[in-house]
């Protein structure tokens, strides 16, 4: 087994944290600076005078201003980052607690941030169990603070769950410790999925589907599932040719008669919902970068958003090149790609028909490379047709004698196996998205 590349000893976005401070205090002193020249309104002089908790606690001020009271308090300040050798340590700065768990939103000075985001933050905040509050239009000040305030909550997430000792640096032990998946046992030689041909074949023929035996001559038209065993002597050619057109694809089934559950029983959901929470700050982020009109091109934003990158990395990208590939990542793709288009029992006929398909190039050179997709003395008209996907069935029993299209109606461990597996998240990973998934949440050490 590969072991996974350390991290650096500097915390995964700390090369950019310098420039996100600089233009966080340009824009602190601004408000600062237009704070004074208006002095009629005691909300904003009591901010200037930084009694941030007066103007927090006080519902006559503003969102706006209360939000700013909040951030004030989390240590979101100029006065506060002024203060010698704050960027150097910014679990000191911002009073950064240990969190208990991603979702920990009140501890230390997290609960500030939290109070902050349920003012002036996105709507995926405030309608979350997060703020438990309404959709609402923001004003142009709500989404400066607001932006300030994704920027603190995703600082406060890294560091409160990743920085074990609170010392203000991410170590490549906490960093590796924290991502680390149970790969044991598992290659893309096929180990650990549990793999085995069903020995039918789906057929498509335009828009008609078909189930059929090795070669062929045994030719069923789908129904509801993809488990009988054809049995008519009526041949696939000849269905092709009472349909008056060619075999459009001929996807062979395999049967999932077990697998390696790589969240090790759900060791690993303390991660999901890292990721979760990663997810929602850097989706809200985007959000407000484009309500404000900041492009992606714009230098202040590529200098704020400089320090997702490590996490916002791609993992392997959906058409990755060898220097692209993540070990961490190709390994739990032996698991992901077979399990991410699962159905379930809720799953309809029609919608089954594109269901529990893998492409055959991902279940050939990133799942298992020893299967073969035709039987032995496949004649040359099969190998010849269009084979594009295959299709998986689950094992209901172990050993296994029957097999089932649903996940959810699979053999008890293996449902679970696959039920955890797909909990860390089935969509695809796209460098720079804004999103950041478990796939690439895993490539951080090797970003």
């Amino acid at each position: 087994m590969h072991e996974m590349k350390p991290v650096k000893q500097k915390s995964f976005f700390m090369n950019s944290i310098t420039r996100i401070l600089a233009i966080l205090l340009l824009q602190l002193a601004l408000v600062s600076c237009a704070d004074k020249q208006d002095s009629g309104q005691s909300c904003e002089v009591q901010l200037d005078e930084q009694k941030y908790k007066t103007v927090a606690d006080n519902t006559n001020c503003s969102n706006y201003e209360r939000a700013s009271g909040y951030l004030g308090q989390a240590g979101v300040s100029f006065g506060n980052f002024l203060k010698k050798g704050a960027s150097d340590n910014l679990t000191k700065t911002l009073g950064i607690k240990k969190l208990s768990s991603p979702t920990d939103y009140t501890t230390g000075n997290r609960g500030f941030i939290t109070k902050a985001l349920c003012l002036i933050g996105a709507n995926t905040f405030l309608t979350s169990s997060r703020c438990n509050s309404s959709s609402r239009t923001r004003t142009t000040n709500e989404l400066e603070i607001s932006m300030f305030a994704n920027i603190a909550d995703f600082l406060y997430l890294n560091y409160g769950v990743l920085d074990n000792d609170s010392n203000g640096t991410i170590s490549s032990t906490e960093g590796e410790a924290f991502t680390k998946l149970k790969t044991d046992g598992i290659s893309v030689e096929g180990l650990g999925t549990g793999l085995a041909t069903y020995n039918n074949f789906e057929v498509v023929i335009g828009s008609n589907h078909y189930v059929a035996n090795s070669d062929h001559t045994k030719c069923d038209p789908y129904i509801d599932n993809y488990t009988f065993t054809p049995s008519s002597n009526t041949s696939c050619a000849a269905r092709a040719l009472s349909h008056g057109i060619s075999i459009t694809e001929i996807r062979p089934i395999f049967k999932l008669d077990n697998m390696t559950d790589v969240t090790a029983d759900g060791d690993l959901l303390k991660l999901v919902s890292m990721v979760s929470e990663l997810s929602m700050i850097s989706t809200a982020l985007s959000s407000d970068f484009e309500e404000l009109t900041i492009s992606s091109e714009n230098s202040i934003r590529k200098s704020l958003t400089e320090g997702l990158s490590k996490l916002d990395n791609g993992a392997k990208d959906n058409n990755p090149t060898a220097d692209q590939a993540c070990l961490a990542v190709t390994l739990f793709d032996v698991m992901f790609l077979l399990v991410k288009n699962a159905s379930d029992n809720s799953t309809t006929s029609t919608g089954l028909k594109s269901g529990n398909l893998i492409s055959t190039t991902d279940l050939i050179n990133a799942v298992d490379s020893s299967l073969s997709l035709l039987p032995t003395g496949a004649s040359a008209v099969i190998k010849a047709l269009p084979m594009k996907s295959a299709r998986i069935v689950y094992a209901t029993n172990s050993p296994a004698t029957t097999h089932t299209d649903s996940y959810e109606a699979a053999e008890s461990s293996l449902y679970k196996a696959i039920k955890n597996t797909r909990s860390l998240g089935i969509d695809d990973s796209v460098k720079s998205d804004g999103k950041v998934t478990f796939r690439e949440l895993i490539c951080v050490a090797e970003n």
